[in-house]
């Protein structure tokens, strides 16, 4: 069995409408807390994501963190700080002090070094504590910093998620996704500003092979999305963005593995979607079990299950002996399948790994994928034409 798992943004589409949203969410914040007129150039963004930052909610948050403390430091609070977010930032709006343009860079550097296995958005958390330790406002930032960096994947109470999915999706699809309004209004830049990177000559050639039975499909992307195909509800905070980038290449059918997936199984067992999702090797498992079966929730569970130390069960058993590709633009995500696939043939299942780096030459991603890829291809057509035809 030949089983091909594809991450999406970078990968088969050319994500402008979450860069885009990037730079419109950090813009957004750098402007409602009163510190001038500064967001992040796509160079910026290049080095996020190759120190391994791929998630917007993430990056954004260790971005608008950077510049709360620079503007705190530039003009320390004569009173006492609300020790909430948006209180904080009305405070500091109604009181603007604009701040030098951070190094956005040397902040990705930091973050490269963030702690092995932990995610980005908490190492840097880790790192930003111990800076202000001694600062006399620390008191009233700490739960400040803790609420925009340690709740990045919580719309109810992460705030650049809040804004990053305002712009993502549109107000009208946040506020039927979400139950409640966002905070700005905004078009969807989903609907507006992505493009497909899959050819039409590779989109059919992989179809043939999906429908015909040679060859299990899964995405395989942090983006957010529906509940797994299985689920007999709808349930408030999910919104269709893998779905969208699956209509967008012409793959609509193909299984998915993405946030709303495994959110709705993480929460029956009273986790949440960032404990499951890449670089956590659940996520990778879950994709290997959906595009070998097309079972999308009995993925996640028999992939938790193996992850938590149990047995091999469920749609992972027809994993054994299986043929993995995956194709990928970030090299943690390609340490999370390296590991999932670890715990497998831990089984004795006989999974061999071949991991594709997509990358555009030039692109620091180049470097970092290299050192984990067992390929680096400057496109997934590029990386199609070598599997498929040798």
């Amino acid at each position: 069995m030949r089983l091909f798992l594809f991450d999406v943004d970078g990968v088969l589409v050319h994500s402008r409408a979450y860069h885009i949203g990037l730079k419109k969410a950090v813009a957004y914040f750098s402007s409602a807390l009163g510190l001038g007129d500064h967001t992040l150039t796509e160079a910026d963004i290049d080095a996020f994501e190759a120190a391994t930052v791929t998630v917007e909610w993430e990056l954004s948050a260790i971005a608008v963190a950077r510049m709360l403390i620079d503007r705190l430091r530039a003009a320390p609070p004569k009173s006492t700080l609300p020790d909430t977010f948006w209180a904080l930032g009305d405070l500091l709006r109604a009181h603007p002090h604009p701040i030098a343009r951070p190094d956005f860079l040397a902040l990705a550097q930091a973050s490269a070094q963030a702690l092995p296995g932990q995610r980005p958005s908490l190492a840097m958390l880790e790192r930003f504590l111990e800076e202000i330790a001694h600062e006399p406002y620390v008191t009233a930032l700490n739960p400040v910093l803790r609420e925009l960096l340690g709740h990045c994947y919580d719309i109810q109470r992460g705030p650049t998620m809040q804004i990053v999915q305002a712009f993502a999706v549109g107000a009208e699809a946040y506020r039927l996704s979400y139950g409640h309004p966002p905070r700005l209004v905004a078009e969807s830049l989903l609907e507006t500003a992505d493009s497909p990177y899959l050819s039409s000559e590779w989109r059919t050639r992989l179809l043939d092979l999906w429908r015909s039975g040679a060859l299990g499909i899964s995405l395989y992307t942090a983006r957010p999305s529906l509940p797994p195909r299985e689920a007999p509800d709808l349930p408030l905070g999910y919104t269709p963005e893998a779905e969208a980038a699956l209509k967008l290449v012409g793959l609509e059918g193909i299984p998915v593995m993405a946030v709303g997936r495994l959110q709705y199984v993480a929460e029956r067992h009273g986790l949440s979607a960032e404990d499951l999702v890449k670089p956590s090797p659940v996520q990778s498992l879950a994709a290997m079990g959906a595009a070998g079966t097309g079972l999308e929730t009995d993925s996640v569970e028999a992939a938790l299950r193996v992850a938590q130390g149990g047995p091999v069960t469920g749609p992972l058993v027809r994993v054994a002996g299986a043929e993995v590709h995956v194709f990928e633009d970030s090299a943690s995500s390609l340490r999370s399948a390296t590991r999932a696939v670890a715990l497998l043939n831990d089984h004795g299942l006989g999974v061999t790994l071949t991991r594709h780096g997509i990358a555009p030459e030039g692109s620091p991603k180049v470097a970092a994928l290299s050192g984990i890829a067992d390929h680096v291809w400057p496109d997934v057509n590029t990386a199609l034409r070598h599997v498929l035809m040798h």
